[in-house]
């Protein structure tokens, strides 16, 4: 718990509103997963997932230098363009290819 401000605190605190140098408070936005994702659309990408033997999130994040979860929302994301499918599924590991 704070304790009361000291004279000195509070005559700087008068001095400044006075002046007009009111401190304000600067809020950051927080972004979540905003590492640089490669272009959904980029035939770099494209050609890069066509070279790869199997097309998982890890595979994926690890050429990319990405999150997995983000690997994922760019594998989903490519999925719904039906640009990939899913070959081989288990209860935790997706293995996608191009569709042709």
């Amino acid at each position: 718990m704070p304790g009361k401000k000291s004279m000195k605190q509070i005559e700087k605190q008068q001095r400044r509103k006075a002046k007009g140098e009111v401190k304000e408070k600067v809020r950051f936005q927080k972004t979540i997963g905003s590492l640089d994702i490669p272009d959904m659309s980029s035939e770099e990408l494209l050609e890069q997932l066509g070279k790869m033997k199997a097309i998982t999130p890890t595979g994926l994040a690890i050429h990319y230098s990405l999150k997995v979860s983000t690997a994922n929302k760019l594998l989903n994301e490519l999925m719904e363009q039906k640009v990939i499918t899913i070959a081989s599924r288990s209860h935790n590991l997706k293995v996608y290819t191009l569709t042709q």
